[in-house]
């Protein structure tokens, strides 16, 4: 059996994540950003090979162990002491709860008093704060449906919708690349009118890696188009003589200043 200072010796290395976790887990849990932490939290979790903790697959062993007499029969019997697999168990689950419980806001860590597991722990975070995500999951709905590209570039109206549809997604919520193509030409200004004909009569559907490409590639056409009256404009400016009137007195010599 492993004592107390053995087990104390093993220690859990869940704990060596504590250091870092501000790295791995950018933001702290609160009311406003559940989805977020959430899949920040299931990368760490199931990269280190301890999400069973919190989803129940990796279950706490039996407490005590029975007791084996000479003859091998197991007896109904339990000893006086922890089994070594259920105090191990719960080393490393009190160093996931502590883990967990560094990624949390005041506000979070109020909810979390009283867990008696990581499963537990996890679980009440998960009822308190999804609820809440549910809402942001309509906004964001209705904020990706009325994205416009205004006075952005293609590259940051494009990055919009796509940080939109990817928060989405974490949530369980995914959109379809056509679907995706359909909201970006909607939010098209006028001058794409053009190009949004053209996508719209493709017979098949269109990728985002070739719907970003091909519209990168009018919003250089367009910008070129507005650039060459412009120039225009200067040089017709500058080509027109001076009259010496202005800068000439009446002996043809520039004028006293």
């Amino acid at each position: 059996m492993v004592t107390a200072s053995q087990l104390q010796l093993l220690q859990s290395p869940i704990t060596a994540l504590i250091a870092s976790i501000s790295i791995s887990v950018s933001v702290k849990l609160d009311d406003s950003n559940y989805l977020n932490w959430h899949f920040q939290m299931q990368l760490l979790l199931e990269s280190n090979g301890i999400m069973g903790f919190v989803d129940g697959t990796t279950p706490c062993p039996a407490r005590f162990s029975p007791q084996s007499g000479d003859s091998g029969v197991v007896s109904t019997s339990f000893t006086s002491g922890e089994s070594d697999e259920y105090r191990i168990w719960m080393m490393h689950d009190r160093a996931l709860m502590q883990l967990i419980t560094a990624t949390l806001s005041l506000i979070a860590i109020s909810c979390a008093i009283g867990s008696t597991c990581s499963q537990d722990l996890w679980t009440r975070l998960k009822e308190q704060f999804s609820t809440v995500s549910r809402t942001s999951i309509f906004q964001m709905k209705s904020n990706l449906q009325t994205i416009k590209k205004g006075f952005d570039s293609i590259a940051q109206y494009l990055q919009k919708i796509k940080e939109a549809r990817d928060y989405l997604s974490a949530a369980g919520v995914p959109f379809a690349d056509e679907d995706i193509v359909i909201l970006a030409l909607n939010g098209l200004p006028a001058e794409y009118n053009t190009f949004r004909c053209v996508i719209r009569g493709r017979e098949n559907v269109i990728s985002m890696k070739e719907f970003r490409s091909q519209l990168l590639a009018e919003e250089t056409i367009i910008e070129s188009h507005t650039q060459v009256p412009f120039l225009s404009a200067m040089v017709a400016n500058t080509s027109h003589p001076v009259s010496q009137g202005v800068f000439s007195s009446g002996n043809g010599q520039s004028p006293e200043l």
